[in-house]
Order: C-alpha cells, then sequence, then structure tokens
C-alpha cells in the first residue's frame, strides 16, 4: 500500500487533470487503483489511464508524503505488455525506430520533401501539416562525425575535445541545431565531438516501462562514454535528465550502477555549462534599443528534478539584446511528454494549445526551449495557432544573436 495521503496537492499541478478534470488521471487516483486493484486487475481501461501521464515530475514535486510517483506508474507500466493501452502500435514502432537512430535521417528528408511538395496546399488545422511544421525550412546534411567544424574558428588542432552528448533529435531530425551547437564554441578553448557507437538515451523506452531496453542503451552509452574523459556535455534537456538518472536503472546491478553513476558525475547541461564559464558581452546597439523578446520554455524534467541546472535565463539576459518575458503563473508544461502526444494526442493538443494561446497573449518574438521535445510541441502548436513566431533551440538563438562571445576556461579547469 502506498503511503498517499490523498491530499489532493498533485491534482492542482497536473496538466493532465487540468485539461480532463478526471480524477483518475492524478498522481493519488492512480495509486488509489494500484491499492485497491492491483496490477492483476490491469485491463484495457487500467493501462489506459496509467497511460494518460506525462511523467513531468510536478506531482512528485509537490508531494507532502515525497512519494516517488514516477517511479511507481513506471513499475506499473513496465507489467503490462508492449502491445497494449492506447495508440501501443504507434508507441512501439517509434521505439523500434529509436533502436537504429540513424533511420530518424530518412524520416526528415522525407518529411522536408513532403513539406515542399505540398507547401500551403493543406489546411491549416490538418494533421499531416503540424506534423510537417518541425521540418520547415531548408535541410540541412548531418556531419558524418564529431569533427565538423564551423568556417573562422580557432585552429582545431590547438582546441581540447569536449565529450559531446547531441540526442537523436538534434543529430538526425534537426542539424542545423548540432552546427549552432558547434559554433558557440568555435571561438573557444573547446571543440565539441560525439563519440562513435552512441545510442539513443533510452528515454522513451523508460517511459514506456521497458526497462531492458533502456538498460540496453544505457550499458551501451556508459561503454562509449567510459572510454573518454572529462565533462560530458548534454544539449537536450530531457536527455540531459535521463543519463543523470542512469544509476537508478541498475539498482539491481552494482557493477553497472557504479559505472553509471561515474559517468553520470561528468554529465553537464548546455546552459549550466555555459554559466560556469567565463563570459564576455560585446552587445551591439544602445540601450535604447528594443530588445528581442524571448519566451523561454522551461523543460519540465529540469524544472521539476534539477531546477538549479537551468541556466538558460541568465545566458539569454547576458546578451544584452533580449528581454526575458513570463507567463504570470510562471511556467507550465507543453504536453509533449515524449511519447505521451502519440498515446493521448487530444490532451496533449488542448495542453499544448492553451499554453500558445497565454504565452501569444505575451506577444513574444521568439520561443525557445533546451527540449528536443518540447521544441516540435511548440513548432507544431504555433502553426495551429496561425503563428509564424520562431521557435528555436537555445544553442540556436544565441548563435543568431551573436552578441555575447564566449571565452571558455581551458579544459583542465572544469575537469
Amino acid at each position: 500500500m502506498s503511503t498517499c495521503a490523498k491530499c489532493g496537492a498533485c491534482s492542482t499541478v497536473c496538466p493532465v487533470f487540468r485539461t480532463s478534470g478526471k480524477e483518475s488521471h492524478t498522481a493519488r487516483g492512480k495509486l488509489h487503483l494500484l491499492d485497491t486493484l492491483g496490477l492483476e486487475k490491469s485491463s484495457s481501461v487500467f493501462i489506459d489511464i496509467f497511460s494518460a501521464c506525462l511523467l513531468c515530475g510536478a506531482c512528485a514535486a509537490v508531494c507532502s508524503r515525497k512519494i516517488d510517483i514516477n517511479k511507481e506508474l513506471l513499475a506499473a507500466r513496465n507489467s503490462f505488455s508492449s502491445l497494449a493501452g492506447p495508440h501501443a502500435y504507434e508507441k512501439y514502432l517509434a521505439r523500434k525506430l529509436l533502436d537504429y537512430p540513424g533511420s530518424l535521417t530518412g524520416l526528415r528528408i522525407l518529411a522536408k520533401t513532403c513539406g515542399k511538395v505540398l507547401g500551403d496546399k493543406l489546411p491549416r488545422d490538418s494533421g499531416l501539416r503540424l506534423r510537417l511544421a518541425p521540418f520547415e525550412g531548408d535541410a540541412l546534411p548531418v556531419p558524418d562525425d564529431g569533427q565538423h567544424e564551423e568556417g573562422g574558428a580557432v585552429n582545431i588542432n590547438t582546441r581540447a575535445s569536449l565529450v559531446w552528448f547531441p540526442g537523436c533529435s538534434a543529430r538526425y531530425l534537426f542539424p542545423d541545431i548540432l552546427d549552432s551547437c558547434k559554433s558557440l564554441f568555435s571561438q573557444s578553448s573547446f571543440v565539441l565531438q560525439y563519440p562513435d557507437g552512441l545510442a539513443c538515451c533510452g528515454l522513451a523506452d523508460c517511459a514506456a516501462g521497458d526497462c531492458a531496453s533502456a538498460q540496453k542503451k544505457a550499458r551501451r552509452n556508459i561503454e562509449v562514454m567510459g572510454a573518454t574523459e572529462g565533462p560530458i556535455l548534454v544539449t537536450c534537456a530531457s536527455c540531459y535528465a535521463h543519463l543523470k538518472k542512469y544509476p537508478e536503472l541498475f539498482i539491481h546491478d552494482a557493477h553497472w550502477q557504479t559505472r553509471a553513476e561515474e559517468m553520470a558525475l561528468r554529465v553537464m547541461e548546455l546552459s549550466e555549462f555555459l554559466e560556469n564559464q567565463s563570459v564576455r558581452h560585446s552587445a551591439s546597439g544602445t540601450e535604447e534599443e528594443q530588445k528581442l523578446r524571448v519566451f523561454y520554455h522551461d523543460p519540465c524534467h529540469l524544472r521539476h528534478e534539477t531546477p538549479s541546472v537551468d541556466k538558460a535565463r541568465e545566458q539569454l539576459e547576458k546578451t544584452g539584446e533580449m528581454e526575458v518575458i513570463e507567463l504570470p503563473d510562471g511556467p507550465r508544461c507543453c504536453g509533449q511528454g515524449g511519447l505521451f502526444y502519440v498515446a493521448h494526442p487530444d490532451i496533449s493538443a488542448a495542453i499544448r494549445d492553451q499554453l500558445v494561446q497565454d504565452v501569444l497573449a505575451l506577444k513574444p518574438d521568439v520561443v525557445t526551449s533546451t527540449c528536443s521535445g518540447c521544441l516540435m510541441q511548440w513548432q507544431q502548436g504555433l502553426v495551429a495557432a496561425g503563428s509564424e513566431i520562431k521557435v528555436l533551440h537555445l544553442a540556436q538563438l544565441l548563435k543568431e544573436k551573436n552578441g555575447v562571445e564566449f571565452f571558455l576556461y581551458q579544459f583542465s579547469v572544469i575537469q
């Protein structure tokens, strides 16, 4: 039996409950079902209820009993068949695709081709149009390896290598993010390099309750990263959060848990890494010049689990050219939740559209984040709202403004 006090604190912060109004969608509702029915009564309706969670961590953050609610839900999902529940086949295929992340390049090319051919012929509210929204713009090639160098940079032979985990999305779906990350460091003491053989971080498998697949990917990444030295820069917030949790995957395997802990200690999130370095400002224009109005979307994995890590706002404000605007009630979830938007598209879209509507009322010039899933959700939401506001990864935005030059400490300082 859980120690849930049924106080309802989780209900007030749950994005799914605030949209659906169903008690079964709250953390206390799910814990109550586990207490009263147990997993042996897991019907299709039961599985559907447990899939209706974004795993955003908001409930655990306010729980008076400090219950690790995500852990409870993942344990329940692990007992379900991978082909059970709403849209199970779509979720299963998406996870299998991540077993071979290089295949995402073909998906990107197909999506961009469809976008160019169909163009504005699709209705504004077309589901296909929304799915193609993240791939608008010119196609960019995927670098063959981590050695790609921006023109005009410091000689690559004089710079130390900084180990990099870019994530599948940036590496294969949106390589312009990849190039923007490298450009940020092009005048620094480092050159970003991602090792050969990296796998998907495994977050999607873990969220689906497929611990075996998540552990398999984790072992591969631990092996690859274990052959490197120094900090590991992670430029996707979701990947960062999951890499930090690798030790939890091996709670019953002391050998791999020790190796996971050693790797997790080296992992650093992009904005945290930049904030810890020396920064020189060279903002263009005058103080009277109007600043770019930026809405920074907080990735839930950072906001609820490691709030002290996220330094994106500090980085944006240090440019001297941007004004970070905020929602009056604080940051909110976008409703993407990994594969949640596949299992519950209506709820996901409702959460997204309300957030987009409220942010548009603030009249932003650009929306930014560091989570790949959030970026795609925002791109779809703004297209659905008929807005032409840009959505950029933090690295893309800092690179575009180019009003900040980063002079990073020598590699030995941060080892």
